[in-house]
Order: C-alpha cells, then sequence, then structure tokens
C-alpha cells in the first residue's frame, strides 16, 4: 500500500499550467497581466466570472463564489477525491509520481476501507441470492412484485433479502473476514446479552447503495412487518458517510449531467420506480434530511434539483438551507409537490412516466411555494390579519438574495394577501438586513455588497496580509485573531500570518490545500487578480487601528448589556468596576478614532 509522495504533489501544482488545465473546461480570454476570465464551469451564467490567476495557481468564480487551486479544481470538475485528482493531473501532464510506503496507521486506514468495500460485495451478492433462490425470501419477493418490481429489475438493483440471525456474519468470516472487521462494516455487531454475533440487518428487503465509483458502500433495509424502525441504514464507515452519498446518483449522473434537472425524492422505492419508468434522473437520501452536501454533490453534474416529496413534507427545513445553497453554490432548488398521500413511485405506477414529468414541468421556485403555504395558513379577513400577513410573508421574501427576483416576488405575496404591492415593499425595506441572513447570506460566500462595516474592514486586512505580507507583517502582529467575527475569517487570518511568518512574500496556491472550504472560497475571493502595489504603512496602520475599534465597540456593548442588569444598590463593586472598566474602554475608542481620523487626513 502506497501513497503519493508529499513533494511531487506541490511540484506537480506549482509546475502544471493551470490555465491550460481549466481551459478544457471553458474558454478563457486574458483579462489582466496573468488573469484570464470565462464562463463559470460549475454553473450557468451568461456573463464572465470565472476567472483564474496563472502568476498565484489560483482560481475563482464570483458568481457561485467556489475557488481554490488546480487540485480543487479536478476534485469539482471530475468528482475525483483528492489523490485521484493528483494523478488525474499527472497523467495529465506526463509527470512521474513517485510513491512510497504509508505509515502504519495511514496503511491501516486505507486497507481497511478496502476490505470494506469487498465485503459490502460480497454482502450484496449473498443478499441477492437469498432474495432470489431461499424459499425464506418469498415474502420479499412478493413485497417487490407487489411494488411492481420484478426479477429482472431486483437483477438490475441486485435487490435482496437478509435472512436472518448470524448467516451473513458466518459466510464472511468463512471467507477470512475477521470479527472485528465484520463489526466495523457494520453488516454484524455484537450481542450485548451474550456477546455473540448476529447480523445487523434480518429479515429485511435489502436496497444496496453505490457510490460514484459503483462500489456498494452501504445498504438500505425495509423491515416487512410491523418492526421498528421500518427502514434501518448502514451506520458511517471509512467507506460510507451518509451526508456525501446519494442513492441512485451512480445511474442518474450521467442524465442529469446532460442537461436534466436532479430529481430528489424521499425513498429507494420511489428512485427505482422512476427510473424503471425512465426518469432516469431520480435520487434520494440514505436516511439523513436533505443537507448542503448533498446538494454540492449534485452541483457537480447540474444547476437545478426539484424536490419531489408529499405535499406535507416538500418544504419542511428546506426553504432557509434552499435558498443558501442557491445563493452560495448556484444551484436553482424547486418544488413538485404531489398529491396528499401519493409518493412518485405511486404516481408512476398508477398514472404513467409522463405524470411525473408533467409534474417536473410544473415544479415551482421554493419561494414561490413556500410563499403560498406560509400565507394560506394565516387568516386574511381583517386589515390586522392581513398586517400580520405581509409581515410573515417579509420573512420568506428576506431569504432570496436576489433584488430583482425578490422584487418579482413582492408582487406576487401582495396579490396573495390582497394588499398594494407598494405596502409589501415598504415592510421589505423595513426588515433589518440581516434577515438575509437566514439563508447563508451572511457567509464568507455571500455576494451582497451591503456587508456590516466591521466586515469590510476585515475583509481589507486579510486582502492586505495575504498579497502584501513583508509590510503588514510586523503591525499584524497586533492584531488578534479574535479581531474577526467569522470562522473563516479567523482560519484564514492564522494562515496568513504563518505564511508571512515563514516566507515573508505574498501567498500563493499552497496555501489552498489546508483551508476549510469557507476559508478557501474567501482565500480566492480575496486574492484572485489582485495586483501587487507598494507598500503602504499608513493604509495597514488604519486597518489594524479599525479593527481595534470594532473590537472595543464589541466589548463596550457587552459592559453596557451586562450593567443594565446589574442593582447598584445590591451589588455596588461590580457595578463600580464593570463602568470603570466602560469608561476606559469608551476612552481608548475616542484616541483611536482620533488616530483614524488624523491618518486619513495625511493621507490625502
Amino acid at each position: 500500500m502506497a501513497r503519493i509522495n508529499p513533494d511531487d504533489i506541490e511540484t506537480l501544482r506549482d509546475t502544471a499550467d493551470v490555465v491550460e488545465v481549466i481551459s478544457g473546461y471553458t474558454h478563457l480570454k486574458r483579462s489582466g497581466n496573468h488573469t484570464f476570465k470565462g464562463l463559470c464551469p460549475f454553473h450557468s451564467e451568461k456573463t464572465p466570472s470565472f476567472t483564474v490567476d496563472a502568476a498565484k495557481g489560483v482560481w475563482f468564480c464570483f458568481g457561485c463564489s467556489l475557488g481554490g487551486n488546480v487540485y480543487q479544481f479536478i476534485e469539482r470538475a471530475e468528482s475525483l477525491p483528492f489523490p485521484e485528482a493528483v494523478e488525474w493531473l499527472a497523467r495529465k501532464t506526463n509527470f512521474a509520481l513517485r510513491y512510497e510506503e504509508m505509515r502504519p496507521g495511514e496503511a491501516a486506514g486505507r486497507g481497511l476501507k478496502a476490505r470494506i468495500v469487498e465485503a459490502n460485495k460480497i454482502a450484496a451478492a449473498f443478499f441477492h441470492k437469498a432474495l432470489m433462490e431461499s424459499p425464506d425470501g418469498l415474502d420479499a419477493r412478493r413485497y417487490l412484485e407487489g411494488r411492481g418490481f420484478g426479477r429482472e429489475v431486483a437483477e438490475r438493483w441486485q435487490l435482496g433479502w437478509a435472512p436472518g440471525r448470524d448467516a451473513l456474519c458466518r459466510h464472511l468470516m468463512s471467507l477470512g473476514f475477521s470479527r472485528p472487521e465484520v463489526e466495523q462494516t457494520d453488516l454484524g455487531r455484537s450481542s450485548q446479552r451474550d456477546g455473540s454475533l448476529y447480523d445487523t440487518f434480518r429479515r429485511r428487503v435489502i436496497f444496496p447503495t453505490w457510490n460514484l465509483q459503483d462500489d456498494v458502500v452501504g445498504f438500505g433495509a425495509r423491515a416487512l412487518g410491523d418492526e421498528q424502525p421500518k427502514y434501518l441504514n448502514s451506520a458511517e464507515t471509512p467507506a460510507f458517510s451518509k451526508s456525501r452519498v446519494m442513492y441512485g446518483l451512480n445511474r442518474a449522473k450521467s442524465s442529469i449531467a446532460r442537461g436534466q434537472a436532479a430529481i430528489v425524492v424521499e425513498g429507494y422505492t420511489d428512485v427505482i420506480a422512476l427510473h424503471e419508468a425512465g426518469v432516469n434522473q431520480a435520487v434520494a437520501t440514505n436516511g439523513v434530511a436533505l443537507a448542503e452536501s448533498h446538494f454540492e454533490l449534485l452541483k457537480k453534474f447540474t444547476d437545478r434539483a426539484v424536490l419531489m416529496f408529499d405535499s406535507d413534507e416538500a418544504g419542511k427545513g428546506a426553504t432557509e438551507r434552499g435558498f443558501g445553497i442557491h445563493h452560495r453554490i448556484g444551484i436553482e432548488v424547486l418544488v413538485a409537490p404531489l398529491p396528499t398521500g401519493r409518493d412518485p413511485a405511486d404516481v408512476v405506477s398508477e398514472d404513467g412516466p409522463e405524470s411525473i414529468k408533467k409534474f417536473v414541468d410544473e415544479a415551482e421556485p421554493l419561494l414561490e411555494f413556500m410563499l403560498e403555504q406560509t400565507v394560506a395558513k394565516l387568516a386574511l379577513d381583517t386589515p390586522e390579519a392581513r398586517a400580520r400577513a405581509v409581515r410573515e410573508a417579509t420573512k420568506v421574501l428576506g431569504l432570496h438574495p436576489d433584488p430583482i427576483a425578490r422584487g418579482q416576488y413582492i408582487f406576487m405575496a401582495a396579490r396573495l394577501i390582497g394588499v398594494d404591492p407598494e405596502m409589501v415593499q415598504r415592510a421589505v425595506e423595513e426588515e433589518p438586513a440581516e434577515s438575509s441572513g437566514a439563508a447563508g447570506g451572511t457567509t464568507e460566500r455571500d455576494r451582497d455588497r451591503r456587508l456590516p462595516g466591521h466586515v469590510k474592514v476585515e475583509r481589507e486586512a486579510l486582502q492586505l496580509l495575504l498579497t502584501r505580507p513583508r509590510e503588514v507583517g510586523a503591525l499584524a502582529a497586533s492584531v488578534d485573531e479574535s479581531d474577526f467575527t467569522s470562522p473563516a475569517r479567523r482560519e484564514l487570518f492564522r494562515a496568513g500570518m504563518k505564511a508571512s511568518d515563514d516566507e515573508r512574500r505574498a501567498v500563493g496556491a499552497d496555501m489552498a490545500d489546508s483551508l476549510s472550504p469557507d476559508a478557501l472560497s474567501l482565500f480566492a475571493e480575496l486574492t484572485v487578480g489582485v495586483e501587487p502595489a507598494e507598500e503602504d504603512e499608513i493604509k495597514a496602520r488604519e486597518l489594524v487601528n479599525r479593527l481595534k475599534v470594532f473590537r472595543l465597540e464589541r466589548q463596550i456593548k457587552t459592559r453596557r448589556t451586562t450593567l443594565q442588569d446589574i442593582n447598584p444598590l445590591d451589588d455596588p463593586t461590580r457595578h463600580d468596576q464593570l463602568f470603570t472598566e466602560l469608561v476606559g474602554l469608551e476612552a481608548e475608542r475616542r484616541d483611536l478614532l482620533r488616530s483614524v481620523r488624523e491618518e486619513a487626513v495625511n493621507e490625502h
């Protein structure tokens, strides 16, 4: 078991032509001395917002806020994990990678994953044979046939039957798998009563789950009787992460990538029924709530997802998440609610495939659906009731990050409530700006230009640190990471300080390898296309002082709030101490503001 030599990973990243690699996916035109622009390959757009900085080896899309170095591009464009992205680039550039032996712990981890995948493959075949041949699987076969899944369907989807007790565990151990390995796959578990090993899935219909490379990584299992839970899913393993796998996506990805919207349904049988009816873009989660990671997975193949649940489930918990996703990663979320009590499998079975396609064609934007749902729950019979409805609708409208689209929805809300659109418009304008943050609008990927003052200053300071560390290094030493008010900005400050301490030069693509997704996006946004400028210690000192002013204002606000809750008669010592601290902080703030104003005058 070998791993790629770390030096080769760095050398390949630094020597590969990032412009040439990305040009294989979108046409790039020169836009500066070392920058190129083109249409983003990860979301639909008509005006180029995708920028590549050849000097830094970094790319960023100002439309969907994705960015990184050449490896992150390949991971996303080719849907590959990091090691395979490195090998892909090496093959593309005829770079000879060296491999070395892994440390024991790493080798064990990689080996365990391979053993889990192999055990799952054997288990899937075991379950399938039990379904197709065992007399004990008769009830399971009847159940599947009742859902319209005959022998050929069961074979195509490798459906199975878990006979129960310890049959699978004994089968795996007879093939050389150890007891710890069986337990680590979550195919077997230890009895708390006597310590014996028993099958995790017993007397259930089995649905294998594949990853994008067509490896069986986990299972879903449905009880036939009244046993609870009705559905049981594999636990997380080194080969199976429920937030990063979707049932049916390995089969649906080609259809989705050819321009069809992904159809997200609730269950395994819904996915199978739609695919068998020719609706090949259906996918589902594996027993967990729909999350941003699932939409990020779909975004690799499409820019549109349709949620197709029954009418009671369609919008549950999805609104804020949906608009955060739309705004941050550029995937549009629509809703195709089905009649109450009918799931997609019922609809396609009773009404045919065209009925499903009709629901997809008539899918409505998530905000429109939620407006209708919100207003439908409210009384509208008095002026006061309609005023309350306007306020409730305003909360939903505030989730949309696009002011142009939001304006169109304002008319829709006014029509639903029965008021003048100007009333809704005024209510939206009076709503605090933070309301848009519910959908993720205040995250580092937010493209809204109405950023709070402290956020603008923090971003300016980080950009200075990342692009001109020589001049700002000494000054930045007087700033603490607590001066930055989001996890991503704090992470980027730490990374920038480390880079400036180590090398005293502008950072490049190497930093991207160690950053979280949000910090990586911010790093690319602040550095792509930024030209080196003359040293400006006055500007650096001004930013540092403004950071300190905002820090003091937060401390002053905290002291004032605490002071209001203390009765000076009950606790005079604590009250006097806080009051003295408050006076000192306000005096320090006045002095800093005076310095900021004087430096601004000197600068101009």
